[in-house]
């Protein structure tokens, strides 16, 4: 695999801030693919942890000259961390960065179960953003998103958007995990019925390892591909949807040649870090589905830079993903719109992160088909004076 050298800045921490779950979702890659060293996490993080983060990402965004840095308060469950939490954490960094040329922006990843109109007072005060995960209806949400008594989350969850969208004014997205066995059409209709402006699908975590179900025994079954296709042609033809679906916007504009920074798709590198409770810096949290403790580092925010964490061989690995591509991948067609899809789903045990993507064959149809539909509503002229092709799909050797 290729060295690249490159000088790497972090614009996103995802804090975990509680480190326990009111949920037990099966396909869960914190507490239900192998990886147990949430046991060994504070249940919620704490001040002397908060003041010491907030210090180091100012510290970060001043020797980078940061126009802009957004925390995004995750979990675990991260309202369990409590009201008084949110309020200690955002007037810190409000009296932090004062005198600094950095905007703070703030964004809250929720399972939805426990928001109330008081959670949104908060939020709308302190200006945090919600984004809530559901799975679509409820007889296929209620299989995977689970208590810790295997009862459903469904209503609860669809009780916290409901309340979000009634009180108003604080800005609202949907996160779901494809579920193949959801005939497209009523999950397109769901999503309609739900009423938001964004969304956004992630494909389930799986590496060689582990792999996703329906792959195949040589990865090359497209059933993912196919459904993530049907949904695509029924909104991108839906001229009455207001609906923002992320995975296609951003394959939208890749194959238009506009630069998407992501962690599926693309070539820009991935400016993230995870901040655990105990203040332990780590590069992704989805490679935990790489093995028990396989995040885990001597990086901590009370004695490490950010810079410093930035720049330890997992971090790298996972910053430069999109650029550190596998002998398969550099001679693709589509690499610069699928960038080696994501880290994680790349792993095998014996090659380590010198694979493509698991999904690999889903990826290079899905993309493929988009770059097609694309160039059909494109006036011929601009097809032939940009260059861009149609490309014909053939399954994957």
């Amino acid at each position: 695999m290729e060295l690249i050298e490159a000088t790497l800045k972090c614009r996103y921490a995802i804090l975990k801030i509680a480190s326990r779950c009111n949920l037990n979702c099966t396909y869960c890659y914190v507490y239900n693919k192998g990886d147990k060293s949430y046991l060994l996490q504070p249940k919620k993080m704490s001040t002397e942890i908060i003041d010491a983060f907030i210090n180091k990402a100012k510290e970060h965004c001043v020797l980078h000259k940061s126009k802009a840095f957004t925390f995004i308060f995750h979990g675990g469950e991260p309202l369990l961390a409590g009201k008084e939490f949110f309020e200690y954490f955002v007037e810190k960094v409000g009296v932090n960065f004062r005198d600094i040329d950095t905007e703070a922006r703030f964004t809250i990843q929720t399972n939805g179960v426990l928001l109330s109109e008081e959670w949104c007072e908060l939020f709308n005060k302190l200006r945090i953003r919600i984004g809530i995960s559901i799975d679509g209806p409820k007889a296929y949400n209620d299989i995977n998103r689970i208590d810790h008594s295997n009862k459903g989350s469904f209503d609860n969850i669809i009780k916290g958007i409901n309340v979000v969208k009634n009180y108003g004014g604080i800005p609202l997205g949907i996160l779901s995990v494809v579920n193949v066995e959801i005939p497209p059409e009523e999950m397109y209709d769901f999503l309609k019925e739900l009423d938001v402006t964004w969304m956004n699908f992630l494909l389930p975590d799986g590496n060689y390892d582990n792999p996703p179900e329906g792959l195949g025994l040589d990865y090359s079954e497209t059933i993912y591909a196919d459904w993530l296709i049907s949904l695509f042609d029924m909104w991108f033809e839906d001229n009455s949807n207001r609906l923002d679906i992320g995975m296609f916007r951003s394959l939208i504009y890749l194959v238009l040649g506009v630069e998407v920074a992501a962690d599926e798709f693309g070539t820009r590198t991935t400016d993230a870090l995870v901040i655990e409770t105990n203040g332990d810096i780590e590069s992704l949290d989805v490679l935990k589905i790489c093995g028990d403790g396989f995040t885990k580092g001597d990086a901590n925010v009370k004695n490490t830079s950010f810079d410093e964490a930035l720049n330890t061989p997992l971090a790298r690995s996972y910053h430069l993903s999109h650029k550190i591509l596998s002998k398969k991948c550099q001679d693709c067609v589509v690499k610069d719109i699928c960038g080696g899809g994501n880290l994680p789903h790349r792993f095998s045990s014996e090659n380590k992160f010198d694979n493509p993507s698991v999904y690999c064959a889903n990826l290079y149809k899905l993309i493929i088909h988009i770059q097609n539909k694309i160039i059909s509503k494109l006036p011929e002229s601009l097809v032939k004076e940009s260059g861009i092709k149609e490309l014909e799909y053939n399954k994957i050797e």
